[in-house]
């Protein structure tokens, strides 16, 4: 049996902000873009463009899109020749010798937009291909907020969609490694019973700030009790929860609720069972739903 492969997705919004607009509109839109895959280039020697954009079912378009981004470096027009032993700074070694429609160190990332829900979901790393999520809005914006888009369009706004990191969203975890809370008096007009104690404890103790950590044994992870699940959820209303956890790679991430990430899906799957071309398109709409319903 194969070994199961990962790859993770990232969500970008985007939004036309004008009167009348309709799925229809985000069609069109896309429409647009298929009719020319223009590349651009960006930070460090990368050329990024869409290409192979098509219906998801040809007889309803508003079901989506598929493609795929595509991005390759751009050679140096740094050059030395040391047979002349000098300098070729000003002679583009690129045009003069290499083809144009040879790209270097070429990576494909999948890509697929609904327009019901306004959402572009792509994938960014594999066992084999990776691509910064700031990278892909970059080119994302540069794509899509031009003149010509907006005269068509109206205003478009291009996001990247944060992970929303509730209280339930932690304690659910199943590989929690660490978890440190810290959260100043908790006053509310309607107070629990556990908010009433740790109030009084903190008067009494002329306690200001509240801070509990939680450390996992070597090879093991947290197995929260229900009043560290209700002090959790008091640390995400009156102040912060950092924590640490092994990801579906096995790769301890760190985070906190005082800081924004961008949204990452992991999917694990068998790749003799299932094409990454069908896993994004099925997967997919999954992640736009529950964001939408979040």
């Amino acid at each position: 049996m194969a070994r199961k492969r990962t790859v993770n997705y990232a969500v970008v919004d985007i939004k036309l902000l004008r009167e009348g607009v309709t799925p229809e509109t985000y069609v069109a839109l896309f429409e647009e873009l298929q009719k020319n895959y223009r590349e651009i280039p960006l930070t460090r020697n990368n050329y990024l463009k869409l290409r192979s954009i098509k219906p998801i079912n040809e007889s309803n378009l508003v079901n989506g899109f598929t493609g795929e981004v595509f991005r390759c470096n751009g050679l140096t027009s740094d050059w030395y020749d040391e047979d002349k032993e000098e300098r070729h700074k000003n002679q583009n070694v690129g045009e003069n010798y290499i083809p144009a429609n040879l790209k270097a160190n070429p990576r494909f990332f999948k890509f697929v937009f609904y327009p019901l829900h306004q959402k572009l979901v792509c994938e960014v790393k594999d066992p084999e291909n990776e691509i910064s999520i700031g990278i892909l809005e970059e080119f994302l914006k540069s794509l899509l907020i031009t003149e010509k888009l907006h005269t068509k369009f109206g205003r478009i706004v291009v996001s990247v969609v944060p992970e929303l990191i509730t209280a339930e969203k932690i304690t659910q975890c199943k590989k929690l490694k660490k978890v440190q809370l810290s959260f100043n008096r908790p006053y509310s007009d309607h107070p629990t019973d556990l908010e009433k104690q740790i109030l009084s404890e903190m008067i009494d103790q002329n306690v200001e700030v509240f801070v509990q950590t939680y450390i996992a044994g070597k090879n093991e992870f947290l197995s929260l009790n229900q009043k560290v699940k209700d002090l959790i959820q008091l640390a995400t209303n009156y102040g912060v929860v950092e924590y640490k956890l092994e990801n579906e790679e096995e790769l301890i991430e760190e985070k906190s609720t005082a800081e924004s990430y961008p949204l990452i899906e992991r999917v694990q799957y068998d790749p003799d069972e299932t094409d990454q071309y069908y896993l994004i398109q099925a997967k997919g709409l999954e992640i736009v739903r529950d964001i939408d319903n979040e």
